[in-house]
């Protein structure tokens, strides 16, 4: 394990005001990783594809963890979920929902699908920066899949 190097993470987030948060929360706390950000599902799965505006790897590299949104327009957390298990080449890719409501029925879905985690948005900035940290501490320390040689 390389404890120099950093975690690529790509953090979707569609609402302003959570991503404002889920920046500032990052900012308030020295983590091992590096955060890339993009707005919604059609956009994640672009990031992913390495399509468009993220096709150079040197500054959109891709992620060795996913932190999803599940209710955004165009497309929806659960189906960047499922267009990733769907492609073999990065089926294995964490995904963790970060969701502002933890309904019992989005919970079983996301699992079903095959998240890895899922965690209702905390309600304060210290809660939000404990959660993240203890995210990237453990995605960081975990064993991973390889980057697909087809998007490194």
């Amino acid at each position: 394990m390389d404890l120099t190097k950093k975690l690529n993470i790509l953090l979707v987030e569609d609402d302003p005001r959570d991503l404002a948060l889920l920046k500032r929360a990052i900012a308030e706390d020295t983590m091992r990783a590096d955060f890339y950000f993009v707005d919604d599902g059609q956009q994640a799965i672009e990031y992913l594809r390495g399509e468009g505006p993220f096709g150079d790897r040197r500054i959109h590299p891709f992620p060795e963890l996913v932190l999803l949104d599940l209710k955004m327009p165009r497309v929806s957390g659960f189906e960047v979920l499922q267009w990733l298990r769907d492609h073999a080449e990065c089926s294995r890719l964490p995904v963790v929902f970060l969701s502002g409501a933890g309904l019992q029925r989005d919970v079983e879905k996301a699992y079903e699908l095959g998240a890895n985690s899922y965690f209702a948005k905390p309600n304060s900035n210290a809660a939000l920066v404990a959660l993240l940290r203890a995210l990237v501490s453990y995605w960081f320390l975990a064993e991973r899949p390889a980057v697909p040689q087809k998007y490194a």
